[in-house]
């Protein structure tokens, strides 16, 4: 992570992505585990520790002579075995009874299905909408998400807001988190899936309630460069190969002209633009077209999230309009 410093030399703001620097009710429990567990453990050590200083200084060897022998303390043996307990018998009563909370935690306002796969997280909303590697929430909701992987074991992970929850091939585990302040927390695949595993990265983005109706409703920015459609003619085809890349990688269109992406490989793509206002695909798998029209000249780069790390680009440059 970038220290302050070496943010502010660079200028980039320093982003905060410790699990202490919790920011939503279920991190913020496990923290709080966390830090009674550690500073009991700063006692114990403390007193051990000294203890041991103690006893190496206070009965160091002078002479040659043989030091008095003890042969057992029932009162000391029976001490320091019960404060050991007790202490281990704290611990466990204190996190037994967080373990259903942080894992299922209160009744969820919203469920969305989360699916790992090589290199990148998938969403999909209450109302079918999808997103890649952000993941839209609504701040001060309890968000229930349904993990799963498509390929591979994966483990997903925002730090700031809740533990880690697995993703594994054919299985659909469970976990929730909630936002209590709006903001930008990022996160990352934490378990080694691969070649580009370093790239798994993902975002959650917490909104006001309002503004995540409108992300639901799919509603297009004001003055969107272009428009997703469905089943028209396509002007331009661009396909999708399981070399990951675009075929072709660069092209031309005309304002009006309709642009179709087509898997034509066994693996999953998408085209996410670089430019937030433009639609996005839903993953696509074999066969799988993306239909978009553009309204404003310009060229527009893309690129599939699932193998940004493979260099998976592509642009369009739009003329006319």
């Amino acid at each position: 992570m970038m220290t302050p410093l070496v943010a502010t030399l660079v200028g980039v703001p320093a982003v905060s992505v410790t699990p202490l620097d919790c920011a939503g009710p279920n991190a913020c429990d496990i923290v709080s585990v966390y830090t009674s567990v550690f500073w009991i453990a700063m006692v114990v050590l403390v007193i051990v520790g000294g203890l041991l200083v103690y006893a190496a200084l206070r009965f160091r060897r002078t002479d040659d002579r043989e030091p008095a022998q003890v042969h057992g303390n029932p009162r000391l043996e029976i001490l320091w075995t019960a404060v050991p307990l007790v202490i281990v018998s704290f611990l466990f009563v204190r996190t037994t009874l967080r373990m259903d909370y942080v894992r299922n935690g209160p009744p969820p306002q919203q469920t969305i299905q989360v699916t790992g796969i090589q290199w990148a997280w998938s969403f999909k909303y209450p109302n079918g909408k999808t997103s890649i590697t952000r993941l839209t929430i609504p701040v001060g909701q309890v968000v229930r998400l349904q993990v799963t992987s498509k390929d591979v074991l994966h483990s997903f992970w925002v730090p700031r807001l809740g533990g880690q929850i697995y993703a594994k091939p054919g299985y659909q585990n469970s976990g929730w988190i909630e936002a209590s302040q709006p903001g930008q927390y990022l996160g990352q695949c934490n378990e080694l899936c691969g070649l580009y595993h370093y790239s798994m990265l993902l975002e959650v983005d917490a909104v006001s309630d309002a503004d995540y109706q409108a992300f639901l409703s799919g509603a297009a920015a004001p003055g969107a460069a272009a428009e997703k459609v469905t089943g028209a003619p396509a002007t331009v085809n661009v396909g999708e190969t399981d070399a990951l890349k675009f075929d072709p990688a660069s092209t031309t269109a005309k304002v009006g002209d309709v642009i179709e992406w087509k898997n034509n490989g066994s693996l999953v793509h998408n085209v996410v633009f670089d430019n937030q206002g433009l639609p996005s695909s839903d993953p696509m798998n074999q066969g799988d077209a993306f239909e978009v029209k553009f309204t404003k000249a310009g060229t527009y780069t893309y690129v599939c999230k699932f193998h940004e790390a493979n260099n998976m680009r592509g642009t369009i440059t739009v003329t006319g309009g």
